[in-house]
């Protein structure tokens, strides 16, 4: 029976593809016997990468495409199980044979502490500055992760962690920069918790927009030390995507 993978990823239009290519030969290394397939969640994506070569398809679209007689495991490349995962269950519920959904990166409290563990190196070379995680943010229930991994991350590097997020944070962008610099802090470290480094890499944390990060800091005298690229080629994350493939296997009969 052929045996497929297929890597379903919100999408993006920047250089950040190689990210996601670092993720295939890691995925496709682990799993030798399985045909790897990539879906793009966005609608958007998908749109606008038709007019810029092969066209993205949606998760319904390639199975519908393999046929029956398939076994299939749908990996989501999302970072929490948010509405966009969601929408991906929901294409796996239609489609129905023998497929089965890996989890998101960021899905359960070992998760967490996984991602905790891959982020320590980063935190640790820079051990006398403030830390600033930041992730993408959402209105889902789902967002309760990023105050648990504050929690995990706080109680291993203390007071110098902070956590915020792109778009729906709990605290004012501003205030988060304030108090870090009310903490005596002249340089944080900035860690992006965005798979790969896409449009809101370079708009909402390095632009020159006044909302930006780099602005937000530089405002209050603060220098900006970011890493430049997405989680997706931090050590250690593929391995944590692999783990949910594995997870998943075998498939079953629906």
């Amino acid at each position: 029976m052929p045996s497929h993978i297929i890597l379903t990823a919100f999408g993006t239009t920047t250089r950040a593809q190689a990210a996601y290519g670092h993720l295939e030969r890691h995925i496709a290394a682990r799993f030798p016997d399985h045909m790897i397939h990539w879906a793009y969640s966005s609608p958007t994506v998908r749109k606008r990468s038709a007019t810029g070569g092969a066209p993205r398809l949606s998760v319904r679209e390639i199975i519908d495409s393999l046929g029956a007689g398939c076994a299939i495991v749908v990996q989501s490349l999302h970072v929490l199980p948010g509405r966009e995962f969601e929408r991906v269950e929901e294409d796996l519920r239609r489609a129905g044979g023998q497929t089965a959904l890996g989890r998101p990166l960021l899905s359960t409290t070992a998760d967490l502490h996984r991602l905790a563990d891959c982020l320590q190196p980063l935190i640790a070379a820079d051990p006398h500055d403030a830390v600033l995680v930041l992730g993408h943010g959402t209105a889902h229930p789902c967002r309760a992760a990023y105050s648990e991994l504050a929690l995990i991350l706080q109680r291993r590097h203390g007071p110098r962690l902070f956590l915020s997020t792109l778009e729906f944070p709990d605290t004012a962008p501003e205030s988060i920069a304030a108090h870090i610099a009310a903490a005596g802090h002249r340089r944080v470290v900035v860690l992006p918790l965005l798979l790969v480094a896409g449009m809101h890499f370079y708009r909402d944390i390095t632009g020159d927009a006044n909302h930006s990060w780099r602005q937000l800091l530089s405002a209050q005298r603060i220098e900006m030390k970011i890493h430049d690229q997405g989680l997706a080629m931090l050590p250690g994350v593929a391995d944590m995507f692999c783990d949910h493939i594995g997870s998943a296997l075998p498939v079953r009969k629906a």
